[in-house]
């Protein structure tokens, strides 16, 4: 474990299970005096982003305009589900869901939490499972929390 208080990372992907990982980690945060941050990985392709946030409308902008339309629409995205008047992180990441997750908690987290699934059962077992990879991929321990 880190020195200090200990750093709990959220993985985000905006599903119910997602959420639910959130409160779960709130409430070992307020019992442990930990500190959170929500981390959100994104495709690396602002198109690819733009259609799996069903924004459309940033693909048919302005030329030039994709790329801030889509950081402004993460930073209100993730914006919304930090608490007001708390030290939570929120934290944008690039690639794929769990290698991006994997690297971030080598950075000094002491525990990583993520919901059960987020894309649903059939596109877990068709895709893999980021959930899955984590628990064998992570450096930390992993917390999979189930609503």
């Amino acid at each position: 474990m880190a020195r200090g208080r200990i750093r709990i990372l959220v993985g985000m992907d905006f599903s119910r299970e997602s959420l639910g990982a959130l409160r779960a980690a709130r409430a070992l945060a307020a019992k442990a005096g930990a500190r959170i941050t929500l981390a959100h990985v994104r495709p690396t392709s602002n198109m690819r982003a733009a259609v799996v946030e069903n924004r459309g409308d940033l693909l048919r902008g302005e030329q030039g305009r994709l790329s801030p339309g889509l950081a402004d629409h993460y930073a209100r995205r993730l914006g919304r589900l930090r608490r007001p008047r708390s030290d939570e992180r929120v934290l944008l990441l690039r690639g794929v869901a769990s290698p991006a997750l994997c690297r971030e908690a080598r950075r000094g987290y002491d525990l990583l939490v993520l919901g059960e699934r987020g894309r649903g059962r059939v596109a877990a077992f068709l895709l893999g499972s980021t959930v899955q990879e984590a628990i064998v991929r992570s450096p930390i321990p992993v917390v999979v929390a189930r609503f």
